[in-house]
């Protein structure tokens, strides 16, 4: 996706990014994932978007989405809004915006989950302990 500008990334309402400029995807992906295990968050999913998309964006960065989930707050959720699965899985991405250069997404479930007022509380706590994983994306010796 040449000419591709990635600076809108960084100011959506739906979601929290923060970039990483020291340490190689693969080792910025592993230490996301290390810090949601340590969460006690499941991944439920990881999608290569690059490799998904490949016959349809033929020059696409590096992205991956990792679908994950923490049973004790899924649970807790759908007991105040039976409703509550159409949010979950809550979604991260990590995705390379230019050379050493990769971009951490994670949702901002105080935005997603909003039509829900049962869930308000819920869905804070699980954005700012989804926002804890952004400060170990570049932590040496985080991996899995």
């Amino acid at each position: 996706m040449k000419n591709q500008n990635y600076t809108e990334s960084q100011h959506t309402t739906y979601c929290i990014s923060q970039r990483y400029g020291s340490q190689p995807f693969s080792e910025i992906l592993d230490n996301i994932k290390g810090a949601l295990k340590r969460r006690e968050f499941d991944i439920l999913l990881e999608l290569n978007l690059k490799d998904y998309l490949k016959d349809h964006l033929k020059d696409m960065p590096t992205q991956v989405i990792l679908s994950v989930c923490n049973p004790e707050t899924a649970s807790n959720a759908i007991s105040k809004d039976p409703q509550t699965g159409i949010f979950l899985p809550c979604s991260v991405t990590v995705k390379e915006v230019e050379p050493s250069m990769v971009e951490v997404s994670i949702e901002d479930t105080g935005i997603t989950w909003s039509p829900s007022k049962e869930l308000t509380q819920i869905a804070k706590k699980t954005t700012e302990t989804l926002k804890e994983i952004l400060s170990e994306a570049e932590q040496p010796g985080m991996k899995l």
